[in-house]
């Protein structure tokens, strides 16, 4: 950047990160494994040895050593197919030579053959558990299963006598292996219409009506490691996600939602958020033998009851009367607070230990190994690191929310950030913008803005309602750009700017976990108050030093991007 003009190689830098968005989508898409990501770095980093014969021919040797390490069979056994989300491990079960499938290495789920009409006592308790959903609806014209899988549920939709089944499921590759290797062929059947696609989404986008909503265990229930994470699946698990899906049911439609209950607290919040969906009316609850959970029933007919004869014949418990007990302490996750695996809207201690080390690690690292140190003129910049970073998250979390947490969504979304501060770039230099007060107070307006819209419960799931909310989303990105590049104009050396702002997109990588105390409207509020900070900041430096040192690396803070598309 030092050998350009700063604008010109901001420019250039942001196009190069829209390139790399680009090449990930293009890998996803190809379901390519992690040898083909590695490669194209590789490759490119050879480009550079290329004048020194030595340093080439160490790096094509590193280069095939790693290439072996990523595709040497560590269990020659085992299938890996790389989905645009996650690695799915595909082995035969010992217990009935039937496919198992892992997920991110731990396990996901088991298929299973219940087409005989006699299967053994063994299995005959796991049939239980996928048939009692459709024993307790009268009805069942149309059915939707979200968290299809490799088809169980499915299965026994069409085995109870579902008539039209709705197959929803966001991961392609899962869906692949069920079609190809459930016994029972469910995706095959006519009945069913197979959708790949979020569920959220899925429900705001149909005009459908079902007469039965029923839940699979999503893949998070494996993944407890990623508690405190915002998941994929965590937005199916909010008030306003339930809420959505009652309202696709019909009159007398149910919602029969599973879920792997590992604590008391844990099902008491599914059952408090099923009751605020269902405007207070509590919903049932019944405990299965399989994977340990438990099958939360709710109706819209205020008037109907679980037949105690479902439960005695199936064998389970009723656990009701447990969960309803106001003894137990439980926060609801909501599309603000969507930490399923938080029970309680703590602020977790482990987290601010953490914190504290890496900005002390940061700093250590900063002031040792860069020879261009940062200064407190530089404050400015770190403040526009830390806003940037949490302007992105909110709206990445948003934009993803309104128009689905797919793979290919969010990443149009991190493009489309991308595309925004490159544009603000672009007004900088076409309009020859000096002063940032004016960019300033649109920001601040546009923040202020997205803060009260989200307060109020966010546009409505209308096409209009979707192109304002993306407006409004934007919009934050756009300014903060014109501001960086106005500063970026002045005079100075980029160096010691970088490094200031690197620190700063840090910082605001860890300011995101006060969402899981504060909620994400917060960040708002966090992303304000620094944008004010950064003002004041070139305000008082402005009058000490007649030369503005200006300039925020706005583009490196997308470092965090791949941590945020992965949650």
């Amino acid at each position: 950047m030092e050998h350009r003009t700063k604008l010109r190689a901001y420019g250039l830098n942001l196009l190069g990160s829209l390139l790399g968005v680009v090449v990930m989508l293009l890998a996803s898409f190809l379901w390519t494994p992690p040898l083909a990501w590695f490669m194209v770095c590789f490759l490119m980093i050879l480009t550079f040895q290329l004048r020194k014969p030595v340093t080439l021919m160490v790096g094509i040797a590193s280069t095939a050593v790693c290439a072996v390490v990523l595709i040497w069979p560590v269990e020659p056994l085992v299938s890996r197919v790389y989905s645009p989300y996650q690695l799915l491990e595909i082995k035969a079960n010992p217990d009935t030579g039937l496919t198992l499938v892992r997920a991110a290495g731990t396990y996901f789920q088991k298929v299973y053959d219940f087409s005989a009409d006699k299967i053994s006592h063994r299995w005959s308790r796991v049939r239980d558990y996928y048939d009692f959903p459709y024993k307790t609806s009268s009805k069942l014209t149309d059915v939707a299963v979200v968290g299809a899988g490799t088809g169980n549920d499915v299965a026994a939709a069409l085995r109870s006598g579902a008539a039209h089944v709705e197959a929803i499921e966001i991961d392609p590759a899962i869906q692949m292996i069920g079609r190809e290797d459930h016994p029972e062929r469910p995706y095959e059947n006519p009945r069913v219409h197979t959708v790949i696609n979020d569920a959220r989404s899925f429900f705001r986008r149909t005009d459908q009506s079902f007469d039965l909503i029923v839940y699979g265990l999503l893949d998070s229930h494996t993944l407890l490691s990623h508690g405190s994470s915002v998941r994929l699946d965590s937005f199916v698990y909010t008030v306003e996600g339930l809420r959505e899906a009652r309202n696709r049911l019909k009159p007398d439609g149910m919602i029969s939602l599973s879920f792997s209950v590992l604590s008391d607290s844990m099902g008491r919040k599914m059952y408090l958020m099923l009751q605020q969906a269902f405007d207070g009316r509590p919903p049932m609850c019944v405990a299965t033998e399989y994977d340990g959970s438990v099958i939360f029933l709710a109706s819209n007919n205020a008037n109907w009851s679980l037949p105690p004869a479902v439960i005695a014949q199936s064998g389970f418990t009723q656990r009701t009367s447990m969960y309803a007990n106001p003894s137990l302490r439980a926060d609801v996750s909501t599309d603000d607070w969507p930490f399923l695996y938080m029970p309680l809207r703590i602020y977790p201690v482990s987290y601010l230990i953490m914190v504290v080390q890496i900005v002390l690690l940061s700093v250590l690292i900063t002031g040792n190994f860069l020879s261009e140190k940062p200064r407190f003129s530089h404050l400015s910049f770190f403040f526009l690191g830390v806003g940037f970073m949490l302007i992105e998250t909110k709206g990445i979390t948003e934009m993803g929310l309104t128009f689905g947490n797919t793979w290919q969504v969010i990443g149009f979304v991190i493009a489309g950030i991308l595309i925004m501060a490159f544009l603000g770039n672009c007004a900088v230099q076409w309009l020859n913008i000096r002063r940032p007060l004016v960019p300033y107070l649109f920001l601040w307006a546009a923040l202020a803005i997205g803060w009260f819209v989200a307060r109020s419960g966010g546009f409505p799931s209308t096409p209009l309602g979707r192109f304002e909310t993306a407006i409004v989303l934007t919009c934050p990105v756009l300014f903060s750009g014109i501001v960086f590049s106005t500063l970026l104009s002045g005079k100075g050396r980029v160096s010691g700017m970088m490094a200031s702002n690197l620190l700063g997109a840090i910082c605001g990588g860890l300011l995101e976990y006060n969402s899981m105390y504060f909620g994400f409207r917060s960040l708002y509020i966090a992303a304000l108050a620094c944008y004010v900070l950064a003002f004041a900041s070139e305000l008082l430096f402005a009058k000490k030093q007649p030369e503005r040192e200006g300039g925020a690396f706005q583009s490196l803070a997308t470092a965090r991007m791949g941590s945020v598309m992965e949650e």
